[in-house]
């Protein structure tokens, strides 16, 4: 025998709160993406472009946001190009003992 059951059409909002999934807090973590650099440009270069003629400057939140996204894209790109900058230099500068900068 199989179980079934249909959804009341008209639910009341505490029924409706009832069958709300629990969440877990997941909205916030962050996720492995990988990307090439390009399109971290393109997405910066669009979110740049947004931001210049938003109303959402005002939000606090958003803004804090758009910050915290340009950082961390503009640092993995820039540890990105410091390693392959490290990886391509095949005749580094000689290394002279006794000096120091």
């Amino acid at each position: 025998m199989n179980y079934r059951q249909s959804a009341n059409p008209n639910a009341t909002n505490s029924e409706l709160d009832a069958k709300t999934i629990l969440q877990r807090g997941v909205e916030d973590c962050e996720l492995p993406v990988s990307l090439t650099v390009d399109q971290i440009s393109t997405i910066l270069y669009v979110l740049e472009g947004y931001i210049q003629g938003s109303d959402d400057t005002n939000d606090e939140t958003f803004n804090n946001d758009v910050d915290n996204i340009f950082e961390k894209l503009e640092t993995a790109v820039d540890i990105h190009e410091a390693e392959i900058d490290a990886l391509c230099n095949i005749n580094p500068e000689p290394f002279i003992t006794g000096f120091h900068d």
